[in-house]
């Protein structure tokens, strides 16, 4: 049981770790780099520039980074330093669009048109089409190579797409963000089977602290993968353990252990509900 319990709580950490976050790789780096994308943002070009120089310092694989030091040098006139800076990026993570966008506007100054064209048409699909720019720099480009139907379609997929975005704010409440997105399945999937392994436990311990536990770490876990819709997941969990208890196991006729498991299967449903809203709280405190 011990040991059981062990692998579960490590399966919780790998999971937290490595597949309850679904974002890109670059999302998370958009994330940490605020500071100083904020101060590029409001002009203050040097100290945007000295920050982003010290996170490459610290993480070399940051394509992120990469990105906007190129920005940097970009808007200071070295465009060399700049073409050199995306080059790399691209080369710790091509899945970027705004990497392609860059690289193919400096293609596009130099009136290398093929290359270009490749680097917007490699924008247009990581960005899967939600993107203006890279239609807009791609229409262009079409133009240069002679294919005015094909920059006509792309120049207006750009103001189409660029109206869309104009409208988006004032438009949140018709367009409201999906409940059931592929992260909170993703995760009802695992906290179904987490369910499982801890209705074993509820059956098979013979002591309350070893469900009690298992229950609170995979609560916590829940909360922490999920911290605004970690209530519908432990519903999830608390509903399953019960129906499960109930329909597919076998009922003791010893009145001391049917207490015992009785203890195992509320106390665990309880602590499902207190351990989500605990994750939840620690996962905002972290954010």
């Amino acid at each position: 049981m011990e040991l059981l319990i062990t692998i579960a709580i490590f399966s919780y950490i790998i999971y937290l770790r490595y597949y309850a976050d679904l974002r890109t790789k670059a999302d998370k780096e958009l994330d940490q780099l605020q500071i100083g994308i904020k101060l590029f943002e409001s002009g203050q070009i040097e100290s945007a520039f000295q920050y982003f120089d010290q996170q490459i310092q610290q993480h070399q694989q940051w394509s992120i980074a990469y990105l906007y030091r190129a920005r940097c040098h970009l808007k200071i006139g070295d465009r060399e330093a700049a073409f050199a800076d995306l080059i790399t990026g691209d080369t710790y993570d091509n899945t970027v669009p705004d990497i392609h966008v860059e690289i193919g506007r400096l293609l596009y100054d130099q009136a290398d048109y093929p290359a270009a064209f490749t680097e917007f048409d490699k924008a247009v699909f990581h960005s899967q089409g939600r993107d203006a720019m890279p239609y807009y720099w791609r229409g262009l480009t079409r133009q240069k190579l002679d294919q005015p139907t094909e920059a006509q379609h792309d120049l207006d997929q750009a103001i189409a797409l660029e109206e869309q975005a104009k409208n988006r704010p004032t438009n949140q409440i018709a367009a409201p963000t999906a409940f059931f997105d592929r992260r909170l399945l993703t995760n009802a999937a695992f906290v179904l089977l987490n369910s499982l392994l801890l209705l074993f436990v509820v059956k098979q311990s013979v002591v309350i602290h070893w469900p009690y536990l298992m229950a609170t770490s995979s609560a916590a876990a829940i909360g922490f993968a999920e911290p605004r819709k970690g209530w519908s997941l432990a519903i999830l969990q608390a509903v399953t353990l019960y129906l499960g208890y109930t329909l597919f196991t076998d009922k003791p006729t010893n009145s001391g252990q049917i207490d015992l498991e009785n203890f195992n299967l509320y106390g665990s449903m309880i602590l499902t509900f207190l351990g989500s809203f605990i994750g939840g709280i620690l996962k905002r405190a972290m954010a």
